[in-house]
């Protein structure tokens, strides 16, 4: 009895000592909950908001040329982030199925995935106590929609836009890029197309209910620019053409509206992708870029992205001659028709400054001193003008200034300037034909914009409008002149002199049969002149009555240089054909042997989504030139989009991807390279998946093939080419002779 009572007395203390310790904890709770309940809940939830507040980024807005051709745009990506502590409360089984399909999907290893999951046998929470580890960033919609579909746990997905440049490396220097710095137009008007970011949170209604609310980002706006995507490329090809012959420093090309001064076409000779603008530059294997420090590699970069239309400067040398003669004939120093002796030298202050053609030009007029490009007509020029005039109309054109354009980083060349008090005979006479200053490309053909347009400095500009997310102007960009130089008789005056200089001058060899337009050869020696480099140039500009298209082709410093052998004649020519071939320019007179015909036209066919070779078999039909971006047999995008109509040769982007339709895939089209040589016909057949053999001349071009063009064969089918002599290989010959037996004609320079 006695050890029952004991039981039960211990029975009855432990059960007061619960009871006890139960209503001191209510207690505590009871006073937790009216003296700090609010201050808790309140916390709770902030905490809540803050977990599930993030920023949703705006789509920057698209720059696009004059035909809204698209040059920038920002799509839809998604980052995707893991919210640890929500997965980590799951059950194994869903971890593991979320685990998996993160490390399937982004090829994330799986055991660094579950070890953030491990929880902490003290705490409870995971090794990685977090809501917001991100996995991967900017990832395309796919990834995302693949994701969902495998119903895992845990992962949120935040928007975020990503920048591509479907037009790749063309205008690349001018168009820029964005990252941590941006360059060209995504650094100059940033902030019209960066827009707002917007927001998505949790609050609380009046119901204590959680609530997600979101605040809608409010996208970039629209740039427009001037550019002419055709135009570019022909610039472009212009600048290739002139890269792959001479090896320079750099080279470069501008097309531009000299009555309005809009910068229709903008090249420079340095390439790079600004989808990749890391990536290791041509002229680099991998080897030798890895083998550069930081430092190097940087350099060679900045170099490269550098617009050297606007950034760079040099002597122009003779392409400013127009504007001497131009405002001597102005201020009635001299007129058209007065003549001038060249005996191949003219001696300056003790010392002889020799003309390029050292035998000298005899008598020349006004005509004449700019078509053969005579220093010494120049210098005769220069010394009637006197110092402080020629120094006034230097300032008047522009040169020492900034353009004005609408895109960073441009450089005036002021302290490479004499002043005007600094300017005695010698220095007059080195600058009447374009030494002793600097000016940067778009500087001088702007100048010269203001000797052909009427007399008119314009501004040059390279936007034309901003465009809101609705489509409303809100911004519109007009023509500018920002000082009158020369009178309109003047100008009329130097545009017909101009005209000479491509009929029977120094830049004959870019004459095009057929059209008249005028120019104005260049070739000046730079400094230091020990080392014997030189900018070679030239200017043209067609109709001549009413120029429309002024144009400026370039090599800077090339790898070797032979006076009267390295020209940029035939980059002025190529450039010229083809802008008249597009702006569709009647003829200025009738080749005899030929009839007038009008350009023919075609319409570029919706190859989005086709087989690749298919589209060029088509392009090929058409008379369409093409270039293919990319790798794979799945057309994805084209430029100029479907159902455009277009002039015949015209060159067609084609942009491809890998497709899963491309598996199942087997005949190809065999495409058309009648015509071409033996180099080109394999690399087009090649890149088609088709072998190649040949009989006959291969030298020569293509005259058929077997299987015939268009014919439908498998992958590996070999093709024979019957090879026959090209006619017209005999006539080049004779021309490049003939070329090189008027060097003596072609202009060099000496200072």
């Amino acid at each position: 009895m006695d050890k029952r009572k004991r039981i039960k007395s211990r029975l009855i203390f432990i059960l007061f000592v619960l009871i006890a310790a139960f209503a001191a904890l209510g207690g505590r709770v009871f006073y937790l909950k009216t003296v700090h309940g609010a201050e808790y809940e309140t916390a709770a939830k902030q905490q809540q908001v803050n977990r599930y507040d993030s920023i949703i980024s705006p789509n920057r807005g698209s720059i696009v040329d004059r035909n809204n051709q698209p040059l920038a745009i920002s799509t839809r990506v998604y980052n995707i982030i893991l919210d640890v502590r929500v997965l980590a409360d799951y059950s194994a089984e869903e971890q593991e199925k979320t685990v998996s399909a993160l490390s399937e999907v982004l090829g994330l290893n799986a055991d660094t995935l579950r070890s953030y999951l491990v929880k902490d046998p003290a705490t409870g929470k995971p090794a990685l106590d977090t809501n917001w580890k991100v996995l991967a960033k900017k990832q395309e919609p796919e990834i995302k929609e693949k994701l969902e579909a495998k119903e895992i746990k845990g992962v949120v997905f935040e928007d975020d836009t990503k920048r591509k440049y479907p037009a790749g490396s063309l205008a690349a220097q001018v168009i820029g890029f964005t990252g941590t710095t941006n360059y060209g137009l995504e650094k100059m008007y940033d902030d019209e197309m960066s827009g707002i970011p917007g927001r998505s949170f949790i609050t609380y209604d009046g119901t204590e209910g959680a609530v997600q609310q979101e605040v809608p980002a409010q996208d970039g706006n629209t740039i427009v620019t001037t550019l002419d995507y055709t135009i570019q490329s022909f610039a472009e090809e212009a600048v290739k053409l002139g890269m792959e012959e001479y090896n320079p420093e750099n080279a470069a090309a501008i097309v531009m509206n000299p009555q309005t001064g809009e910068v229709l076409a903008m090249a420079s000779g340095l390439k790079f992708d600004p989808n990749d603008p890391m990536a290791v530059p041509e002229g680099y294997d991998e080897a030798q870029w890895d083998a550069l420090s930081s430092e190097e590699q940087n350099a060679v970069l900045a170099n490269i992205w550098k617009n050297f239309c606007i950034s760079s400067t040099y002597e122009p040398g003779s392409i400013f001659k127009p504007c001497v003669a131009a405002a001597a004939i102005e201020e009635g120093i001299i007129e058209n028709s007065d003549t001038f002796y060249c005996g191949g030298k003219k001696n300056v202050a003790g010392t002889d400054i020799k003309c390029h053609l050292r035998s000298g030009h005899g008598t020349l007029d006004i005509e004449g001193i700019i078509a053969n490009s005579c220093n010494v007509g120049m210098m005769d020029i220069g010394e009637k003008m006197g110092a402080s005039l020629f120094y006034k109309y230097q300032k008047d054109y522009g040169i020492g200034e900034k353009t004005g354009i609408d895109l960073p980083d441009e450089v005036d060349a002021s302290s490479l300037m004499y002043s005007e008090d600094q300017i005695r005979s010698t220095e007059l006479a080195t600058m009447s034909f374009g030494q002793s200053f600097n000016t940067n490309t778009l500087q001088i053909l702007n100048a010269v914009a203001a000797v052909i347009n009427g007399g008119n400095l314009m501004r040059p500009y390279i936007v034309s409008q901003i465009v809101d997310p609705d489509g409303n102007v809100i911004k519109e960009t007009k023509p500018e002149v920002i000082r009158k130089v020369l009178s309109q008789e003047t100008s009329d005056i130097m545009r017909k002199d101009m005209v000479a200089t491509v009929e029977y001058g120094t830049g004959k060899k870019a004459k095009i049969e057929g059209y008249t337009y005028g120019g104005k050869t260049g070739t000046a020696q730079q400094a230091p002149r020990s080392e014997g480099k030189y900018t070679v140039s030239f200017i043209g500009f067609i109709p001549v009555e009413n120029p429309q298209y002024l144009a400026i082709t370039l090599i800077h410093k090339p790898e070797y240089y032979a006076d009267g052998v390295t020209t940029v004649a035939p980059m002025m020519k190529s450039l010229m054909e083809n802008i008249i071939k597009y702006a569709n320019i009647e003829p200025s007179y009738e080749v005899e042997g030929t009839e007038k015909t009008g350009n023919e036209k075609a319409i570029v066919s919706d190859y989005t989504g086709s087989v690749l070779f298919d589209a060029l078999a088509d392009l090929d039909a058409k008379g369409l030139n093409y270039e293919v971006v990319g790798t794979g047999d799945v057309v994805v995008n084209q430029m100029p989009h479907g159902n455009t109509e277009v002039e015949l040769g015209t060159e067609v982007l084609i942009y491809v991807e890998e497709g899963e339709s491309t598996e199942t895939i087997s005949a190809i089209t065999v495409p058309d390279v009648k015509g071409k040589t033996l180099e080109e016909a394999e690399s087009v057949l090649q890149s088609a998946g088709l072998t190649v053999t040949y009989t006959g001349e291969s030298s020569g071009v293509v005259q058929k093939t077997e299987p015939s063009y268009g014919s439908q064969v498998d992958s590996g089918t070999q093709i024979t080419l019957t090879m026959i002599k090209d006619e017209s290989s005999d006539n080049n010959i004779d021309e490049e002779n003939q070329e090189k037996s008027e060097n003596s004609e072609n202009e060099g320079n000496s200072t």
